[in-house]
């Protein structure tokens, strides 16, 4: 049946479900992912994304009666082709509104521009903190409303970018000191200040090519960035992340950060995929798909199976080896 490979607790459950009967947040939070997904198909709400997109669509369909744009905003659920910028794409000028703005004190008893812009994010329940629902709703006004935007790797790459300035303790959920501690970092504050300063600001974790002068700072960057996001995503006192939160983190770092493009990531994708009994990804596999990227070709020359690689990778290499499109690629020597 359509349960089929679920949890008997799910398989048997004989609640209906409807948008009057969502669990409370908490209750979705401690949900695994194929819970929430056979949830989402009940209500006929978007099943694609991380798990944390997930809990924010059945929330909202919980506190609502219509379907809301925070309901459909979503990470991408595969690989695209990345989007490159030109080098002048998005330069803002220093005497632009943000970075001057960032710079002129805040009278005493006015809220900053990071509080004003925090403001239309806020938890209803605590104006000082910004849930996922929040940050959704950020999300996909950052993509101008276009869901086939906010479905690209290079868009999840700026969230995650966003959580890492803004330094939230998971996906979304931000504090309104980081958030605006982030708006001054970075100068920005507002959704159109954002957008259009994109490309500058993810130069600050991209590849050396794309900005020479900075290739130092933007690898040490870089590292701190990659780390965060593990950690980000990993469930409170658990160390290891989700398979589909790690394919979807992957593909936004390797897809959608310029000059960081891996040419292993949409067949590791697909490995991670067809391994159906594997559930999780733990730090050692995260960091060494990045080595592995780095030091591995696409013929896999560098690769010995004697090197110290998780054996998540040698395995990785066995199955694509064995794979048409990469026999194809890579035809063995007559």
């Amino acid at each position: 049946g359509p349960t089929d490979g679920f949890p008997a607790a799910v398989r048997h459950r004989t609640m209906k479900r409807s948008r009057e009967t969502v669990p409370a947040l908490h209750a979705l939070k401690k949900m695994k992912v194929n819970e929430l997904k056979d949830w989402c198909t009940d209500l006929g709400v978007r099943k694609q994304g991380l798990k944390a997109d997930l809990i924010a669509a059945l929330d909202a369909a919980r506190t609502t009666t219509s379907t809301s744009t925070s309901s459909h905003y979503q990470p991408p659920p595969a690989a695209r082709t990345p989007v490159h910028h030109g080098a002048a794409a998005g330069v803002q000028h220093k005497t632009s509104p943000g970075a001057y703005r960032s710079l002129v004190p805040t009278p005493q008893g006015k809220k900053s521009p990071g509080a004003t812009f925090f403001e239309k994010y806020a938890s209803e329940s605590d104006p000082k903190r910004m849930d996922l629902g929040g940050f959704v709703k950020l999300g996909l006004e950052l993509a101008g409303g276009d869901e086939e935007r906010s479905l690209t790797p290079q868009h999840t790459a700026l969230l995650f970018y966003l959580c890492w300035k803004m330094k939230a303790k998971g996906f979304g959920e931000l504090t309104l000191e980081g958030f605006t501690a982030g708006c001054d970092a970075i100068k920005c504050f507002s959704v159109d200040e954002i957008r259009n300063k994109a490309p500058t600001l993810l130069r600050e974790v991209s590849g050396g090519k794309v900005d020479p002068s900075r290739a130092a700072s933007s690898e040490q960057s870089f590292q701190a960035f990659h780390s965060f996001v593990y950690d980000m995503l990993r469930p409170e006192g658990k160390k290891y992340i989700e398979k589909e939160m790690a394919m979807l983190a992957l593909q936004a770092i390797f897809l959608g950060l310029e000059g960081r493009e891996s040419r292993h990531i949409e067949l590791f994708v697909k490995f991670l995929t067809a391994r159906e009994k594997l559930e999780i990804l733990n730090n050692d596999q995260w960091k060494g798909f990045l080595q592995f990227s780095r030091d591995v070709d696409a013929a896999f020359s560098g690769y010995s199976d004697a090197d110290p690689w998780p054996s998540l990778l040698d395995d990785f290499v066995t199955w694509a080896k064995e794979q048409a499109e990469w026999k194809e690629a890579h035809p063995s020597p007559l």
